[in-house]
């Protein structure tokens, strides 16, 4: 039972269920999550995405470790920096910062914090390294789509 209740994995529910949730709100305002792209970035963006999201099945986090409150805490912080980054998009889509650049880009750049929170509360490098890997390669992408969209 204990590999259940601190296995890392349980970190990105709380991610997929706000991405499932609210992925049309962000289509209906005219965010780029349609746009094609280039398709080998795609690829290379959607391996690199599945290995992120899988890794964690086999990472667990110890709750008694000394730094455990810390990692939660920036965990905890970056998740309501990326969800805020959707909200900004979707209920203040006219907003300055909504259409800048680093406004509309927001949503590929800041899951680098919680990724990373993940990694540390995993104690893995391995998973450090591929996330930001992934994080740089669909910021890349995200931007190749804006300028798309233009």
């Amino acid at each position: 039972m204990g590999f259940i209740t601190n296995n890392c994995f349980l970190l990105l529910i709380p991610i997929l269920v706000w991405n499932f949730g609210f992925n049309s709100k962000l289509i209906k305002v005219g965010y780029l999550t349609d746009a094609e792209g280039k398709k080998t970035i795609g690829i290379i963006e959607n391996i690199l995405r599945a290995l992120i999201f899988l890794y964690p099945l086999f990472m667990r986090f110890e709750v008694k470790a000394s730094d455990f409150i810390r990692n939660i805490i920036i965990y905890s912080v970056g998740s309501i920096i990326y969800f805020l980054t959707w909200i900004m998009i979707i209920y203040f889509k006219n907003n300055k910062w909504s259409v800048s650049r680093i406004g509309l880009l927001a949503p590929a750049y800041t899951p680098l914090i919680w990724l990373i929170a993940i990694g540390l509360l995993g104690e893995s490098i391995i998973y450090i390294c591929m996330s930001t890997v992934f994080i740089a390669v669909h910021t890349y992408h995200t931007y190749i789509k804006l300028n798309e969209n233009k």
